[in-house]
């Protein structure tokens, strides 16, 4: 879905903050899937601290979680360039949001952008060849040591495909330092990797539901889906 059909950036305001949208792009869908359809609408039933917005696309989902939790100190890593510049251009006036170019990987390592004529939220990452522009790769692991996390309070997760590498890659060594993990799971891409993540997810303990196509994880039982009172 298009929306907004000239081109251009504008600016929407939404609840005292600034949104810069692309026109004639899928930007408007994506606002509109977070803000108002409620994408990451759920209640942690604790105040997180510490957030990585893995897939982080033009900064819209970290906007969101920072104005539902102000204190939260907030990574959110994103590989294209155009959206990685919109995403500091969106998160600029927030210091508790830190931007990262790059992708969540299951190693560290050099990538590059597979598919470069696909929509702007839908890039997908492999192992860096001899073609294409470079981005690092970062594993979850990497992400706590090098911003000093001592956890992850919630852990949002859309990287079109990848969580099949960060699942394959000893996800043992960070998963039990994870309160909430929020995942889209993308099966056509990667068969198996909905089997892969929710064994892997079980066998830890951890307790799982279904927000639209959205996975929530969490340790413990205090998460509520679909706080309608946050959509405001």
């Amino acid at each position: 879905m298009r929306n907004l059909k000239k081109e251009g950036c504008f600016k929407l305001k939404y609840s005292g903050m600034d949104f810069y949208i692309r026109g004639n792009s899928v930007d408007f869908y994506v606002f509109n899937s977070i803000v108002s359809k409620g994408e990451y609408d759920f209640e942690p039933g604790f105040s997180p601290e510490y957030i990585i917005d893995a897939g982080a696309f033009t900064g819209i989902s970290a906007l969101y979680f920072h104005r539902r939790f102000p204190e939260a100190k907030i990574i959110a890593i994103e590989p294209e360039n155009s959206n990685f510049d919109l995403l500091v251009r969106n998160t600029g006036p927030y210091k508790e949001i830190y931007p990262v170019r790059g992708g969540v990987f299951g190693e560290d390592t050099a990538l590059t952008i597979s598919d470069t004529d696909a929509e702007k939220y839908a890039f997908r990452l492999e192992e860096s060849s001899a073609a294409g522009e470079v981005v690092s790769g970062y594993t979850i692991k990497t992400l706590m040591r090098d911003f000093q996390l001592p956890r992850i309070d919630i852990l949002k997760m859309d990287i079109e495909g990848a969580e099949y590498s960060v699942f394959r890659s000893d996800p043992d060594e960070w998963l039990g330092k994870v309160r909430i993990l929020v995942a889209e799971l993308h099966e056509y891409i990667y068969p198996g990797v909905k089997e892969l993540v929710m064994t892997t997810l079980s066998r830890l303990g951890f307790r799982i539901e279904w927000n639209g196509e959205n996975l929530i994880a969490s340790q413990g039982d205090h998460v509520r889906i679909n706080a309608e009172e946050f959509k405001s």
